[in-house]
């Protein structure tokens, strides 16, 4: 294996496996800054040795003992340190003659990690921003750029409240536990927020040659299966599993045989995920059931519904499509929402509806490099009629974009008109 395809494959192995190791490693040193330092560090060692070496059979487990061996010996080093930072090299040393299996400790069960991980990011003593940019950046392995596009929000931003995160936590010592009761209830809100934008990031990339990540939307579905079963009464917990999975029964139709994007209306819906859909029809009504029919998971869900019963495109119900959206404006009212609502209104009503609504939104500031936008106002012009004013909000979408394949896309549909 050459150097730079070792390099593309320990990048691979690092975005599969960094939120595990960060997760695990947390467990154990109680530190959510250390953590993410010893996992950097094992990564600089697998990209220093694994090119001579080769990548080993278990490189998860290698980067946990690696990262493990790393804070052993900070701990050595360190023999004047409080009795925190002695017990902590104690154990870590109890650890390492215990021999333990590491594959097992990086896929925990019913105390998982990576949901650990979650809870301590969106502790109370940080702001919603912060707890659920720090959670994409542990859990997810977002960059901050990517977070920043995310939220519609400068980069440096996002990096600041990341480090004033980590400081903070690390200032309060906080447990890495499962919270429970008052307090769990409390943090769901920002869990799931977190876990949909992680998913968002899996289901569309921000940035880069793949339309999709697919693992990132494995893993925020998987977590949010398990967030299902320690609260199985949160409607709004089962509303997102519904969203989550419905979305995901469409992953694989969305791009072609080369890889780029097909148009929901285009796709070919026999290859929508049915087991998918079933689940997340049955999770959608477990959330109706549970009396939370107007949560804002829960109508996304139902949008989402509608499109997974339509066993082909014209089957459609816009018009319930588009009471969902108003709906949605109301409970939970935000520009890329009101977009939404204007794409639905555009195929319930007419693309003068959509194009209204679309155009109510050019003066919103956190829309101005948001590329769907002018691709929405350009596929409602093109409807109209309107070639030329079309092709250049195509052009304009497609010069916004980061990703490459909806770059491609947006100006084939600028070069057909």
């Amino acid at each position: 294996m050459t150097d730079a395809a070792t390099a593309n494959a320990i990048q691979a192995v690092w975005r599969i496996e960094s939120a595990k190791l960060i997760a695990g490693l947390t467990r154990v040193v109680r530190d959510v800054g250390l953590a993410e330092e010893l996992a950097q560090d094992a990564l600089v060692a697998a990209l220093e040795r694994w090119p001579t070496t080769g990548i080993p059979d278990k490189p998860a487990a290698w980067l946990m003992a690696t990262a493990r061996n790393r804070a052993i010996d900070q701990m050595r080093r360190r023999q004047t340190a409080d009795r925190k930072y002695a017990e902590l090299g104690r154990d870590l040393q109890e650890q390492e003659q215990e021999a333990p299996d590491y594959d097992t400790a990086l896929d925990d069960d019913v105390g998982d990690d990576l949901l650990r991980l979650v809870f301590i990011a969106c502790h109370p003593s940080l702001p919603t921003e912060s707890q659920i940019a720090l959670t994409l950046r542990m859990l997810g392995g977002l960059t901050t750029d990517e977070i920043a596009r995310a939220f519609l929000v400068q980069d440096t931003t996002i990096q600041q409240r990341i480090v004033r995160a980590k400081r903070t936590l690390a200032g309060i010592n906080a447990e890495f536990e499962l919270p429970r009761g008052a307090d769990r209830a409390a943090r769901i809100a920002s869990v799931l927020t977190v876990l949909y934008l992680i998913f968002n990031e899996g289901y569309s990339a921000t940035a880069g040659d793949d339309l999709t990540r697919p693992a990132l939307a494995q893993e925020a579905m998987r977590l949010g299966r398990v967030l299902a079963g320690l609260a199985p009464d949160d409607g709004d917990v089962h509303g997102l599993v519904a969203l989550m999975e419905l979305q995901a029964s469409r992953m694989h139709a969305r791009t072609n045989a080369a890889g780029e994007p097909v148009l929901l209306l285009d796709q070919d819906r026999s290859r929508w995920d049915q087991s998918l859909i079933r689940h997340g029809l049955a999770a959608l009504a477990r959330a109706e059931q549970l009396g939370n029919g107007t949560g804002t998971y829960t109508l996304q869900a139902g949008i989402a519904a509608c499109h997974a019963r339509a066993h082909q495109a014209g089957d459609t119900d816009w018009a319930r499509i588009a009471s969902l959206y108003d709906a949605l404006a109301v409970q939970a009212r935000s520009p890329v929402v009101e977009l939404n609502r204007a794409v639905a209104h555009a195929m319930a009503f007419g693309p003068e509806a959509g194009l209204a609504l679309a155009d109510a939104l050019m003066g919103e500031p956190s829309l101005r490099a948001y590329h769907l936008l002018p691709s929405a106002r350009a596929d409602f012009l093109a409807k109209l009629g309107r070639n030329d004013e079309a092709r250049a909000e195509f052009e304009r979408a497609a010069s916004m974009t980061q990703n490459m394949r909806e770059r491609t896309l947006l100006l084939g549909r600028a070069a057909e008109l």
